[in-house]
């Protein structure tokens, strides 16, 4: 079957089940089908004035059709997608891969489940506590799919105890890694395992994973290891309001890219507790990172062929404009800490008839402190605390307030530093230095009728530089405001503009100030599972990041259209 005839068999299939039910399908002695359909379009239009490219191909999509058949203890799906090409930002390899064409089915899987087994052939996500020996997700906003195609076979042989194992290669774009990955893992919750071995109201989880790549050795001047493997052990302890989770991971001799071809082992610790009470929370946490990046493909970079997963200890910021500064984990080094406050003031306290809650958060981020060795192999030691390069720091605090039924402010301000060189460019040469960001924003929501409620947002941030660092001319300073009205169940509509006030440019005729707005607008249209979404608008260029992982978002300006749907 060619591909052409193939998209149009699957088009037509998943058209056909979507007329049907937008719950799934239950056939007759055959079995359940569901799945889901998620396009995203976009215009592009040069435009100088805010660095937005001209794009030959003035619409660029991405489309991913799922299909999931379900009968009794099997299971069977498979995903198609399509780039036409690439949206900008996402890896222009997604376009000139499935025989050049940008579309294929690069995930599809069967899966039996029984009581004491399971098994899987094809594509899985997998993750083994925090990540740092691995984790497989996807991640469409990044263009991140780092799934396996293989086998993998879970047994539960007893209560609370889980066994894996897998092989296979992970996905490359529409091809598979150059390297095959192993990997196994138990998984023990004592407290399910032995009934009676602990107290009332704790827990004990206990784990260990073990994986390992095999590639073959092909670099004419470097003698490279050609299996290579990564252990992790992990507890997490538990006692009413209390829990502690720790886990750390090592990993033999990786020489890559991206650890400048280092010969030295790596290894990782995370440790994280907190406490719960009646109106408070608190979260303190520690995670030092030593050379643990750790791909498929010796080769890769970015965020491809990932085979383990170091999240960020920093707050993921969700307001628009300090998205401009965040933090992703560098992965040849760094010792970060963080603690979290949240403490809700209940109705009818001294504040009066209404709820507040109050969160307090603070990180800080370091380069580790280490020592190079003048040798061949680029070694270094480190010692186990940091040095004085801060990569990152942030203090935030939010109060959110009820007034009534109808009425809601949300108040929140944020300080960051942050070295734009290591974060953005991995570069320890300073030329930004560290770059200083003061952030505030009201956001205001009001209900006004039974079905109607309106939502305001007003931010600024004012950013610094060091003296004599190059200035940050993609940012500057900020203002935005965003007006968003509901009529539910269907109907949301969204203006907002971004006021890049503060960008100093320099020229031969001295320094000035580039003043940008960025308008855009938009409507959303929800029908039961079917939501449609248009607009308009300047995008700013920047850093895009979710759950830590980040990639650079150009500047764009265009028409948008999303459409989603599930069955």
């Amino acid at each position: 079957m060619t591909t052409n005839m193939l998209v149009t068999a699957c088009s037509a299939f998943v058209l056909c089940a979507a007329s049907l039910s937008a719950q799934g399908v239950a056939i007759d002695d055959v079995g359940r089908i569901s799945g889901s359909l998620q396009m995203d379009a976009q215009t592009y239009t040069e435009d100088t004035l805010i660095g937005a490219p001209d794009v030959p191909e003035k619409m660029l999509s991405n489309t991913f059709v799922n299909v999931l058949f379900q009968r009794g203890k099997f299971t069977a799906g498979l995903r198609f997608e399509s780039y036409q090409g690439p949206l900008l930002g996402i890896d222009p390899r997604y376009g000139t891969s499935g025989n050049g064409s940008g579309l294929g089915i690069p995930y599809r899987f069967a899966t039996y489940t029984d009581d004491k087994f399971e098994i899987t052939a094809g594509n899985f996500y997998e993750q083994w506590g925090t990540g740092m020996v691995l984790r497989t997700y996807e991640e469409r906003n990044l263009g991140l799919d780092n799934s396996i195609d293989g086998v993998r076979l879970k047994v539960m042989p007893v209560e609370g105890l889980r066994l894996t194992g897998f092989t296979g290669r992970q996905r490359a774009f529409f091809d598979v890694s150059a390297g095959t990955i192993r990997g196994a893992d138990v998984n023990a919750d004592l407290g399910a395992m032995f009934t009676d071995l602990l107290p009332t109201g704790s827990w004990i989880t206990l784990g260990a994973g073990f994986v390992s790549r095999y590639q073959e050795e092909r670099d004419p001047l470097l003698r490279l290891p050609q299996n290579v493997s990564i252990w992790g052990a992990r507890g997490s302890f538990g006692f009413d309001a209390f829990s502690l989770d720790v886990e750390y991971a090592s990993k033999i001799n990786d020489p890559s890219p991206v650890n400048n071809l280092s010969y030295n082992p790596g290894n990782g610790l995370f440790v994280n507790a907190s406490f719960a009470a009646e109106g408070i929370g608190v979260n303190v946490g520690m995670k030092r990172i030593d050379n643990l990046d750790f791909r498929s493909d010796r080769s890769a970079a970015g965020f491809q062929q990932q085979v383990n997963y170091l999240p960020a200890l920093t707050k993921q910021h969700t307001w628009r404009l300090i998205t401009l500064y965040p933090y992703a984990t560098q992965p040849t080094g760094e010792l970060a800490i963080q603690a979290d406050v949240t403490w809700t003031i209940p109705k009818g306290s001294f504040l009066g008839d209404d709820e507040t809650i109050i969160s307090l958060n603070f990180s800080d981020v370091h380069m580790l402190d280490t020592v190079r060795l003048q040798n061949v192999r680029n070694e270094y030691t480190a010692n186990f605390w940091w040095s004085d390069r801060q990569y990152y720091l942030d203090f935030n605090a939010e109060v959110q307030r009820k007034w009534g039924r109808t009425f809601k402010t949300t108040l929140s301000y944020v300080h960051i530093q942050y070295d734009k060189d290591v974060i953005e460019k991995g570069l320890l040469e300073k030329t930004f230095g560290i770059i200083t960001a003061d952030f505030a924003v009201l956001e205001l929501w009001w209900q006004f009728d039974r079905n109607k409620s309106l939502r305001t947002e007003f931010q600024y941030m004012s950013v610094g530089h060091e003296a004599g660092a190059k200035l940050d001319l993609q940012n500057g300073d900020w203002v935005m405001a965003l007006v968003e009205l509901s009529i539910s169940p269907s109907w949301y509509v969204t203006v907002f503009d971004e006021y890049n006030y503060g960008n100093m440019l320099q020229d031969e005729n001295g320094e000035y100030y580039l003043r940008v707005h960025y308008p855009n607008a938009s409507v959303a249209w929800v029908e039961d599972a079917l939501r449609i979404q248009a607009g308009y608008g300047r995008v700013r260029g920047g850093i895009l990041c979710v759950g830590g992982i980040c990639r650079p978002v150009p500047a764009s300006n265009g028409f948008t259209l999303g459409v989603t749907y599930t069955f």
